[in-house]
Order: C-alpha cells, then structure tokens, then sequence
C-alpha cells in the first residue's frame, strides 16, 4: 500500500488551505504576534534596524490576514459539511473524518467466536452519517469495504473456520496481513499467510512476487492473496508456480456465502459496522477526510497536523 508522505517543499499556505480551520488559525496568530511583539522586540530598538522594522511588521500583518481569511474560509467549509451527509466517493487501497464513535454491543452468549473477533478502528467523533448497511454479502460490499476493515474481514473469516488467524500490527507489514496457525503439534508454527489488497484495480505481478520472497523468508509453504478486484495474467501464472492461491472477489464471496448462514451474517454485520467505508489512516489508525489539494482530491488524516498520514481518492469502480 503506498503510503506517500507531504512534499518537503510543501508551503504554509497549501497547507492551511488543505488543514483542518486551526491550523491556520495558528499561523495568523503566530504571524499577529511577529508584527506586534518579536519584530519590535528585535529591530525597534535600533535606530539602524528601524528600517527593517519598519518594513517586517506590515508583512507580518499582512500575513496575518491572509491567514485569518483562510482560517474563516476553511472553519466555514467544514461547518457546512458536518450538516451535509460527504459526496465523495472512493475506493482505497488501505487503506476520512470523523465519524461517530459507537460502542458495539456485547457478542451473544455462546459465542465463542464472535468473543476474539477483531474489532475495526473506530473514530472519535462525529460529523457524518454512516452509510448505509446491506442486508446481504454482494461484490458490492466488498467493493466498498475500506482497506482495514477487508484485512479484518479477511482475518476475521478464518476464524468462523475455526483457524487460528492474526493480524499484523497497523503500519508497515513487511508483505503480510493474516498470520494462520494450524498445526496442532506446534501451535506457535505459521502454516500459511494472507495478503489482503482492497484495491479498485487488479493486483500485478509484483505485490504477488513480494508474497512469495515473504514466504521464503518465514519458511512458509502455502500462501493466499485476497484482492476483490482480481489479479492480471502475469500474476495468476506466477502464483499457480508457487504455491499461492489467489483470491478474487467472485471467489471471496463464495467463500463467505458458503459459511453456515449465522457465521455469515455475523461477519457481514461486523463488516458494515459503523463508517465501514471511510478508509483508515495507515499511520495512526484514525479515519481520514476527504480533502482538495492542487493535484486533485485526497484522503487526509483527521488530526493533521499530528499526523500527516496521505491516501490519494480513487473514483469507485462499477461492475
């Protein structure tokens, strides 16, 4: 999953105009507060800096005000999305703002399986309605299912399946998503891995290669990659020598409208819980929102400028 950072020659100005309202809300504070304090402090005293005073704390303020006019413009904009339900629409590859946090209610007694389920990442807030909830599995909801909430679909599968399966730490994966342990002599032994790539295009040949040197390094022999929108020709022949199985959407939902009719709707409502179609911030593990940029719309961290997690907005395929 590409995780592109900001440009270091990104000016304080785009990143206002991309932030959330306080980030430029600071800088005309800190701008106000260089023409009436530190400038005067450092040159007013001076009758040969005077002229350099003179000169800065106009600029100051005049910077000031330009900041102040993008903080009012972008507090303006985000008011007025909070009352209207986000047109964007997209599809992620892993991986928006804040969304309502909603406790989840306690699994049913008996179930053991629901019990270790993996829960998704939730926001802390609120400003937008969740969207919608399917009755039924489609490759439509597989389609729309952000790119951390697939990975723990995915684990959460196998589970149903009465495998063992973890996933990995949030962040860098080194090419693994879902460890499975099956091997009841030595239940700490991997016997297979997963990767999951919850892409609008199909996966190429070299996501798949990558899978393959991971196995090598775990000692691992069997493999699955899980792509709804499938694979190219180059990646289905490389997979078929290697002992690799990959997976696509068609064959994703087979599997999970196979399982017995509980295991499934458990699975779906745990899918489609809350916002299950705004992606996750690779880096933190907030939601992101969708933001304007110069080149085009893009998924930012909420709590930018702490973290400064990126997603580029990819229109949402049809089948």
């Amino acid at each position: 999953m590409a995780r592109r950072r900001y440009r270091k020659n990104q000016g304080l100005i785009e990143i206002a105009l991309t932030s959330n309202w306080k980030v430029a809300a600071t800088l005309a504070a800190g701008s106000a507060f260089g023409g009436a304090v530190v400038i005067p402090a450092l040159f007013g005293r001076s009758a040969m800096l005077a002229p350099v005073a003179a000169m800065l704390v106009p600029l100051a303020w005049f910077i000031a005000a330009i900041f102040f006019v993008i903080a009012l413009g972008r507090f303006m904009k985000q008011q007025t999305a909070a009352e209207t339900p986000s047109s964007f629409h997209h599809r992620t590859d892993g991986h928006g703002l804040a969304v309502q946090t909603s406790r989840r209610p306690a699994p049913p007694a008996g179930s053991a399986v629901l019990a270790n389920r993996i829960e998704p990442r939730e926001s802390r807030a609120t400003t937008e309605a969740f969207p919608s909830r399917p009755d039924a599995w489609s490759l439509d909801v597989l389609d729309r299912i952000e790119w951390k909430r697939f990975e723990d679909v995915c684990c959460a599968f196998y589970r149903e399946k009465g495998i063992r399966a973890e996933t990995t730490v949030l962040g860098p994966d080194g090419g693994v998503d879902v460890r499975l342990f099956q091997d009841d002599a030595d239940p700490t032994r991997v016997t297979s891995i997963v990767q999951c790539k919850a892409w609008n295009q199909q996966v190429g040949v070299k996501p798949v290669r990558e899978l393959r040197g991971v196995m090598a390094h775990e000692k691992v022999h069997k493999a699955f990659f899980m792509a709804p929108n499938g694979y190219t020709d180059d990646a289905r022949a490389f997979a078929a020598e290697n002992r690799i199985t990959l997976l696509d959407g068609k064959l994703i939902l087979a599997m999970l409208q196979r399982l017995p009719a509980e295991s499934s709707r458990r699975l779906l409502e745990f899918a489609t819980e809350g916002d299950w179609t705004t992606p996750t911030c690779p880096k933190c593990g907030e939601r992101m929102t969708g933001r304007e940029s110069r080149r085009g719309p893009f998924w930012g961290c909420t709590t930018y400028p702490k973290c400064a997690g990126k997603l580029p907005m990819r229109a949402q395929t049809s089948r």
